[in-house]
């Protein structure tokens, strides 16, 4: 348990920087560390419960930033998102959806002309529904990032938004796990450690975050996305096609 807590709050430490400094990527990074050290059934709930320290750690170093319609739009789509995820939890193909998700994402990312841009916050209703639902299934949900990235946000608004309806998914997950007979408190050495590397994490990364550029800022935010959208594909075609999967 001692390697496992120690993994864990390395992972924290390391995708809270990240995230204070790119609004985004460290769900990654903390996924692939934890499944790196617990069952994958075990990794995926706790991603509610180790987020959650660096999005309060966000939100409240950039709550003047937050841009609210946004938030009121995906919210409640968020919650029906994560309701009907958690009953599906088991019974989906994950190799299919991988492979339509990473897709997606991939046309979002590369595909939209760069004059494109989401001004309607109304639309944030469908990204809330689809990242609810697939942030359930998956640990991570991947439609809010680069919708967000579509707006005419500033980076530090991207920060704070992304934040603020991040950890409302979190919460919503959190409960639908534990419904589902997930529980959390048998890891609370690892969420009380991960916690606290978390909010270290944030100072760090936002001394850090100073230092970067508009554009520097949006290039490494698209090369995150991509990667995992590579990624899921590239698990799909493999498991489908019965070579396995990464």
């Amino acid at each position: 348990m001692v390697l496992e807590i120690i993994v864990i709050a390395c992972g924290c430490f390391v995708a809270s920087a990240f995230n204070a400094v790119f609004a985004t990527g460290g769900v990654h990074i903390m996924l692939a560390t934890s499944s790196s050290v617990l069952p994958l059934a075990v990794a995926i709930p706790m991603q509610a419960a180790l987020n959650m320290p660096s999005l309060i750690a966000r939100i409240l170093s950039f709550r003047q930033h937050i841009h609210w319609p946004i938030f009121i739009m995906f919210t409640p789509a968020a919650a029906v998102g994560v309701f009907i995820g958690a009953r599906v939890f088991v019974g989906l193909d994950e190799d299919v959806i991988s492979l339509a998700l990473g897709g997606l994402l991939l046309g979002l990312i590369w595909l939209v002309p760069e004059g494109v841009k989401l001004k309607s916050p109304g639309r944030f209703r469908l990204v809330g529904l689809l990242h609810g639902f697939f942030g359930t299934i998956f640990g991570v949900g991947l439609f809010l990032q680069p919708a967000v990235l579509r707006t005419e946000l500033s980076r530090l608004q991207i920060t704070a938004t992304l934040a603020a309806c991040l950890m409302m998914v979190e919460v919503l997950k959190s409960g639908g796990y534990a419904v589902f007979g997930f529980d959390f408190a048998a890891y609370w050495q690892h969420i009380i450690f991960g916690a606290v590397a978390s909010i270290i994490g944030n100072y760090v990364g936002q001394r850090f975050g100073r230092l970067v550029s508009e554009e520097l800022f949006r290039l490494v935010f698209k090369i995150l996305v991509t990667l995992v959208a590579l990624r899921l594909t590239l698990r799909g075609v493999l498991s489908l096609t019965g070579y396995g999967a990464i």
